[in-house]
């Protein structure tokens, strides 16, 4: 994990959104180092409802193949952080995850972490931002399809 100590928390109100997936991926590129991607782990970063970055955290000790059960109690954990620092204004915090290894493409299991976050944050009403792999390579996002994204307009 990068220790960048010229972080200007006072910056963070000019800041664009990680929603914009290439400022997610240059957010990553930069949080997430060579030695993170040679051990592997889940990012998640914490933002205002608008997608600024709070806090960024990684956690490194992921079971793999990691069960549905374990999925479950990590993004229960995020998702219970999203809720902890909200306020009745603003509700809950918003979050990008990302699975972090050393190489490989999109697979399967991504894709299982990748709904279980969309359901967590649904369960308590937190901004899903994105789904993000960090590789060696470099940070690609998953799509995430959006429940309107199905409705015609009448």
């Amino acid at each position: 994990m990068t220790d960048d100590n010229d972080f200007d928390l006072d910056a963070r109100c000019e800041m664009p959104s990680l929603s914009d997936p290439d400022v997610a991926n240059a957010a990553l590129e930069s949080f997430v180092d060579e030695e993170d991607r040679m051990n592997g782990g889940l990012a998640f970063l914490f933002c205002d409802r608008d997608g600024r970055l709070m806090q960024p955290v990684l956690v490194a000790d992921v079971p793999k193949p990691a069960s549905q059960e374990q999925r479950w109690s990590a993004m229960r954990w995020a998702t219970g952080l999203c809720e902890m620092v909200s306020d009745e204004h603003s509700g809950p915090l918003g979050l990008l995850l990302a699975v972090v290894r050393e190489e490989g493409p999109v697979c399967d299991e991504d894709r299982e972490w990748h709904q279980v976050a969309l359901d967590a944050c649904a369960e308590v009403d937190a901004p899903f931002i994105g789904m993000h792999v960090v590789t060696m390579d470099g940070a690609v996002l998953l799509p995430t399809v959006r429940p309107d994204a199905g409705e015609s307009a009448a």
